[in-house]
């Protein structure tokens, strides 16, 4: 299982509900049984939509995108791609 597929998956299951996830970073971090590197709670290019990037290749992988970054609250709005 690769670092991000449980992410992956939750936006995954999540797709037949809902068009929006909003998720904490320590509720990803609950999700993945292990802590974000700090990149990720301190540079919002960390959360880009790439094709090089093992965290974007996931979500993107699932049918999402990032919309949203609030690095102050740290959270992080998901929206399906079309």
């Amino acid at each position: 299982m690769a670092k991000y597929d449980p992410l992956a998956k939750f936006l995954g299951d999540s797709a037949r509900t809902e068009g929006t996830a909003i998720l904490s970073l320590t509720q990803i971090e609950g999700l993945m049984g292990k802590a974000l590197p700090m990149s990720a709670h301190r540079r919002r290019s960390w959360w880009g939509n790439d094709s090089y990037h093992v965290q974007s290749v996931a979500w993107q992988a699932a049918g999402w995108r990032v919309f949203k970054v609030d690095m102050a609250r740290q959270v992080v709005t998901f929206i399906r791609a079309s």
